[in-house]
């Protein structure tokens, strides 16, 4: 089977999340190296849901790991032009759901590792391809991998997100969280008699207002940290006092914010805002908490990553990875690259590039040879 063809299968399987169903794209992998004679491994997250693994043994000591999600996300209600898991291809193009975000990576990375394995190439380093589940929703499958495994012996880590080529050093912290404000029911038309959470909400806002420009910082090649309100439900019927109303913040951030002193400015704020008599109570519930992901440029993954590319440009995403499990603390030199255009994710008529695609085999192969082996050359210098 093809490159092409290859990508396309994979996309013809619908791992959208939820549920997810990733278990299908582990047998399509497994089913792969069984022709191939590569060993590999499947690790069961929950049922229908598993990881995969293939491991090539080193020469010495240390590994890279090559990391990529098999789930996407649901196709939609929007109209597609073409069905979201056809995998059609038009003008050079292949269409369909997880095509940029991230089969395309995926495949890639799987074909690369594939080929060192057929060609009897026993580098310095041990490499690493896992393919994990729920990147989409909660990282489970990043979880589950830590629960067996040390990442401490782990020498660069490559995620094949969508960059549309670019050499990306980092990606932005995601902390989500929700308010809750809990009042008292009364009759609509005797108002003084209830505690109104959904008016009180309007101190929220306000307060997480001011937040937003207070923390406003950039840092390249991060960009710049955001707040946005992106939910609020509250209210029982017209004619009653709303005894609970909950609102969803989307905060990113880049270094040095730390999340911890954000929740706890936002828990202070609250205090003060509600110390009267009578006022609503209230809780913060944390929703996800992603760290930044930063790898300083003068790191041998970076460079030969730029190196391989011609590229002189560094970047960072807007967007969480696998990494922010994996590497929550930016110990390990992390990459982030993949064929796909990450402007495409999540969108109707998502597609990547067959160039594209194609050029990112040789570059996470080429990556992986010229990683391990100056590593070696390092250790030998010693």
């Amino acid at each position: 089977m093809g490159a092409v063809r290859f990508l396309q299968e994979m996309i013809q399987i619908d791992s959208s999340n939820p549920p997810g169903n990733e278990n299908r794209v582990s047998l399509m992998l497994a089913e792969r190296c069984k022709a191939a004679g590569i060993p590999f491994q499947i690790t069961e997250v929950e049922p229908g849901r598993s990881n995969f693994e293939i491991r090539l043994k080193g020469e010495g000591t240390g590994k890279i790991i090559f990391c990529g999600h098999m789930d996407t996300v649901l196709p939609g209600e929007q109209p597609w032009s073409y069905p979201p898991f056809s995998g059609k291809i038009i003008n050079d193009k292949i269409y369909g759901r997880g095509a940029s975000d991230m089969k395309s990576g995926l495949a890639a990375m799987y074909l690369a590792i594939e080929s060192l394995f057929k060609e009897g190439k026993l580098l310095p380093k041990e490499i690493v391809f896992l393919a994990t589940a729920g990147e989409e929703v909660d990282s489970c499958g990043a979880r589950k991998y830590l629960e067996g495994q040390t990442m401490q012996d782990v020498e660069a880590l490559i995620i094949g997100e969508p960059t549309n080529e670019k050499v990306v050093v980092g990606h932005k912290g995601a902390l989500w969280i929700e308010i809750v404000t809990i009042g008292k029911t009364a009759h609509g038309s005797m108002p003084e008699m209830g505690i109104n959470a959904v008016e009180s909400m309007n101190k929220i806002m306000e307060m997480l207002k001011s937040f937003k420009k207070k923390w406003k910082i950039t840092a390249e090649p991060l960009g710049q940290s955001s707040l946005a309100v992106t939910q609020i439900h509250g209210g029982i019927q017209t004619n009653v006092i709303p005894d609970r109303c909950s609102l969803s913040v989307d905060i990113r951030s880049v270094p040095p914010q730390s999340h911890q002193r954000l929740l706890a400015e936002i828990n202070t704020g609250l205090e003060e805002l509600f110390s009267y008599e009578n006022s609503p109570d209230f809780s913060v519930n944390l929703l996800l908490d992603r760290p930044a992901i930063l790898t300083k440029p003068t790191e041998k993954l970076i460079r030969l990553a730029l190196d391989l590319n011609d590229q002189s440009s560094l970047y960072g995403v807007s967007y969480y990875t696998d990494a922010a499990v994996l590497n929550p603390n930016s110990e390990v030199p992390t990459l982030i690259y993949g064929p796909g255009d990450e402007k495409l994710a999540h969108q109707p008529n998502e597609y990547v590039e067959i160039q594209a695609y194609l050029r990112s085999i040789d570059f996470y192969r080429e990556l992986a040879v010229k990683l391990s082996e100056e590593g070696r050359a390092a250790s030998f210098h010693r």
